[in-house]
């Protein structure tokens, strides 16, 4: 008796995973660079008072010989208040998930967190600086707009105004070399802005990038270059108003500050906690776990003059 056997081929793999998970877009966190970081002890208030005592006038008048006491000088201070506030997420992740899904998934939401945490601090400041500096409008370009782009006359008006406030600068110079196409930088304030303004930097008179620095491996990731006593910081969430000018076009704003011009405050023993909750704690049957993160924070100007926001829309 013969015997006939019928075999039949399996599905066709329609699917593979690739381990290696793919990169995720990730601003610049400019914001808090030049920013003052101040901490809060834990079980004082709500609020930090910070204090800066006024000049003294100049004492320009002789004694003289009659020997009459001259009247006292007042000593007077400026008080100012930063109230914090307190933020958090958290992801839920079902215990079914991590237990079978390919990728490593808390891993990955504790990265996801992690960034998000930096976001929502560097947002906060930018808000902060956007809503409470002093403006001064681009005014010399040629776009017909108001404000017009950047040029050098704005960018040294911005420098004029903190120089005349006594703005100390944040960054020392970098000193030339014998390099071939390579500048020596001046001391300078940091400038933080979004990065649609690159073009118009690199046409501006005088621009140095950062790749003509004699040192460039000193410069900032986020750096892209330098204008006279400005060195311009970069990022994809840099502050725009959007169809503000005069043209309906969108308003970048770019702050510029000196050293101790703003602060941000956090509470001691309360900033960047992350929080894991295994499964066990959400319910009798232990199905869901969570990740998250919180923290309390409230930027803040302490000079109003050593901050300008220059407003410039593109060329």
């Amino acid at each position: 008796m013969a015997i006939t056997t019928t075999s039949t081929l399996s599905a066709p793999v329609q699917q593979s995973f690739s381990y290696k998970l793919l990169s995720v877009p990730t601003p610049n966190f400019i914001h808090k660079i030049p920013a003052d970081l101040k901490k809060m002890k834990s079980k004082g208030g709500t609020t930090l008072r910070m204090r800066r005592y006024n000049p003294l006038p100049t004492a320009v008048v002789p004694l003289g010989n009659t020997g009459v006491t001259p009247p006292a000088t007042q000593l007077t201070a400026v008080d100012i208040d930063a109230k914090l506030s307190f933020y958090g997420m958290y992801i839920q992740l079902n215990e079914q998930v991590m237990l079978q899904a390919q990728d490593p998934v808390l891993n990955e939401a504790s990265k996801r967190l992690g960034v998000s945490l930096r976001q929502t601090e560097d947002q906060l400041t930018r808000d902060m600086l956007a809503s409470t500096a002093t403006v001064i409008n681009c005014t010399s370009g040629v776009n017909g707009d108001s404000p017009t782009e950047l040029t050098r006359s704005d960018a040294d008006i911005a420098v004029r105004a903190l120089l005349g406030n006594d703005a100390r600068t944040v960054l020392d110079s970098i000193e030339g070399e014998d390099k071939f196409g390579t500048a020596p930088v001046r001391d300078a304030y940091f400038a933080m802005c979004h990065t649609d303004l690159t073009g118009d930097l690199d046409d501006v008179s005088g621009f140095i990038h950062k790749n003509q620095y004699p040192s460039p491996m000193n410069a900032m990731r986020s750096e892209w270059g330098a204008i006279g006593n400005i060195r311009f910081l970069v990022s994809s969430v840099g502050s725009k108003s959007l169809n503000a000018s005069t043209g309906g076009n969108d308003i970048y704003n770019i702050f510029v500050v000196g050293m101790e011009a703003y602060a941000c405050v956090e509470q001691n023993e309360y900033s960047a906690e992350f929080i894991y909750r295994p499964p066990i704690y959400d319910s009798p049957l232990a199905l869901n776990a969570t990740v998250g993160y919180k923290f309390a924070e409230v930027p803040r100007i302490t000079n109003d003059n050593w901050v300008v926001n220059l407003r410039a829309t593109l060329s």
